[in-house]
């Protein structure tokens, strides 16, 4: 779960796709709950990077799930506190990624962010994110990947 301990002293994050859209989903939850805590509200001194991919990803899967407007209306409100970071500068680090492991082209763009801002990276827990590959991708690129519930 996301707390304030994961938090201590981050001031910029890259969040993957599975966040937002358990964030989105129509029932109250602990994670969106915690995500308004200590994240997506004004005051929140951390700023939001993520990859133009996961924008992609948000949209498609609340259009199917919640309709195009409701998908749309989404997407406008991520836009408000997200960083977006065009994929020219992250193709050749994701494509790093990606060559080396077998996980998803979106996971590595939002690993490739939080290595081109030295921040950290959450993931909601991922079949294809086993620990050893995490562990791997932490050791090999420095940088630090939580995996939240």
């Amino acid at each position: 779960m996301i707390n304030k301990k994961i938090l201590d002293g981050i001031d910029e994050i890259s969040i993957d796709t599975g966040i937002y859209i358990k964030y989105f989903q129509e029932e109250e939850n602990d994670l969106k709950k915690n995500l308004r805590k200590f994240l997506f509200h004004e005051k929140s001194n951390v700023r939001l990077y993520g990859h133009y991919l996961l924008k992609t990803e948000i949209y498609y899967i609340l259009c199917r799930s919640l309709g195009r407007e409701q998908a749309e209306e989404n997407i406008k409100e991520i836009e408000e506190f997200i960083n977006f970071i065009d994929s020219g500068f992250l193709y050749q680090i994701a494509g790093q990624i990606k060559c080396e492991y077998p996980i998803a082209l979106p996971d590595c763009y939002s690993i490739a962010v939080g290595l081109l801002h030295s921040c950290p990276i959450l993931f909601l827990k991922e079949e294809e994110l086993s620990d050893e590959i995490i562990n791997k991708i932490k050791e090999n690129y420095n940088v630090d990947i939580y995996i939240i519930s």
